[in-house]
């Protein structure tokens, strides 16, 4: 799998185009992703289940999540769960302070996928920012949500 999302980097297309690949458990998107020798920048990244979630499951992908992907700016945390939707919303648990504003890596779990964002905010609200990664942890941050997404009994890597 690592080779396969390797692989499709390095033929990657101009900068700030789609990037799609599928994986084991579902199937990853970058929004205008841009790969460059070293890292990588995307305004989003998706992950949807090949095979819709429960509540439950969503929420034991969540949890997984949180324990696998310790390696971004911050840790991250569940801050809500919303049972009615299937939704469960993790965030930073303390966001990067710069000056009086702060940024943070959102999220959303629910039962058809995951999808990952950076976001700043200040005074006047919060605005979407890239996402930017070392190749190799674009890769990690793929492969841990193929495997979070694996059902509970499946080996994981």
């Amino acid at each position: 799998m690592t080779q396969d999302i390797r692989q499709r980097l390095d033929n990657h297309p101009a900068p700030n185009r789609k990037f799609e690949t599928a994986l084991n458990q579902g199937k990853v998107t970058a929004t205008d992703l841009t790969v460059e020798r070293v890292g990588v920048s995307t305004r989003q990244i998706d992950y949807r289940f090949n095979e819709a979630k429960s509540h439950e499951g969503a929420s034991d992908v969540a949890e997984n999540l949180v324990r696998r992907v310790d390696y971004l700016l911050e840790p991250l945390a569940i801050i809500e769960r919303d049972p009615a939707e299937s939704q469960i919303q993790i965030r930073s648990q303390k966001p990067t302070q710069d000056g009086d504003s702060r940024r943070y890596y959102e999220m959303n779990v629910d039962s058809k996928g995951i999808s990952i964002q950076r976001y700043k905010t200040t005074g006047t609200g919060r605005e979407s920012e890239e996402i930017h990664l070392t190749r190799e942890s674009f890769e990690r941050v793929c492969r841990d949500l193929d495997d979070a997404a694996a059902p509970k009994g499946k080996p994981r890597s």
